[in-house]
């Protein structure tokens, strides 16, 4: 099968194309054949080596839509031809690899390259809500990083939960988030977030990519309330705050919260920003790195 990888750090041009073995699965697993995948930042900070020099080929990639080649003699629930997306494994190749406890089926109506977009931000932005936050229907929710892939999921989720929510982005994105149908809309290059919204929120959920900020948070939040965050910091305060730090974890397991994002998206009450589409080649992949590694709107797709 044909599969994109590198086997040494460096910018995008460090892809390559490759012939490989389709691979073997296991009981629990699924063969899926691959339709769109996502690009995710992760995978930029892997491949130029931020985490890790790389000592052997890599064929990145979690986020997978396609349809059911193969299921393991365990697995319950498919069948050969299904639709269906995953947080899989090596998902920059033909086929790629799901488990029965990441791999859910897609409803109809729901495109392969939406499917395949909100694997990532969207696993972040609905346990950042429901678990990490524990937004509650009434609640005032203020999402930072609010036009973002998992922001923008964010206040979408968090709405639908039944809270208030108030986005905080840049003056360039207020029309996008607005347009997802968020209470109020503060840009940080008109006015200080930290001002506007003082002790506005009962839960904060920042989702900036850098996670700075810590300090506007505590503003922002009540008393009591909870501040659920990509970053590891903790602001200094009088208050009393729940601190959460949005981790992968699977106390909200991955296929119940891609189920119910997928009930979602079918009902119409949630999208993902689709900003480019590139075709399932090499250059395909070196393009969309060549976006992850500059300013960009939008989930970066490979699809056939």
């Amino acid at each position: 099968m044909k599969a994109f990888g590198y086997e040494k750090n460096g910018g995008p041009e460090v892809f390559q194309e490759y012939e490989v073995p389709t691979p073997e699965i296991k009981p629990n697993q699924i063969l899926i054949k691959t339709e769109a995948f996502n690009l995710n930042n992760f995978e930029a900070l892997q491949r130029a080596g931020q985490f890790k020099p790389v000592d052997h080929r890599i064929i990145p990639g979690r986020d997978v839509a396609g349809f059911v080649e193969k299921v393991g003699e365990d697995v319950t629930g498919f069948d050969i031809g299904d639709r269906v997306v995953a947080h899989g494994h090596h998902s920059y190749a033909e086929y790629s690899i799901g488990e029965d406890s990441n791999t859910v089926l897609i409803p109809s109506g729901v495109p392969y390259m939406a499917a395949a977009g909100i694997v990532t931000p969207g696993l972040a932005a609905y346990k950042g809500v429901h678990l990490f936050g524990k937004v509650q229907p009434g609640q005032t929710v203020v999402v930072k990083g609010a036009s973002g892939g998992v922001g923008s999921l964010t206040a979408q989720i968090a709405m639908d939960a039944g809270a208030k929510v108030i986005g905080i982005g840049s003056s360039a994105n207020e029309a996008y988030v607005k347009s997802l149908g968020i209470d109020e809309y503060v840009a940080y290059d008109h006015d200080d977030p930290a001002e506007v919204l003082a002790n506005t929120a009962d839960v904060v959920i920042d989702a900036a990519l850098n996670g700075n900020g810590a300090e506007s948070d505590v503003k922002i939040v009540k008393d009591g309330g909870i501040v659920a965050s990509v970053a590891d910091n903790d602001a200094p305060t009088d208050k009393t705050i729940h601190f959460n730090h949005i981790h992968p974890t699977q106390e909200i397991s991955d296929d119940d919260a891609l189920n119910a994002m997928l009930k979602l998206m079918a009902a119409g009450k949630l999208e993902i920003r689709i900003g480019y589409k590139f075709p399932f080649t090499l250059d395909g992949v070196i393009k969309g790195h060549q976006l992850l590694d500059s300013k960009h709107a939008g989930r970066i797709i490979i699809a056939k």
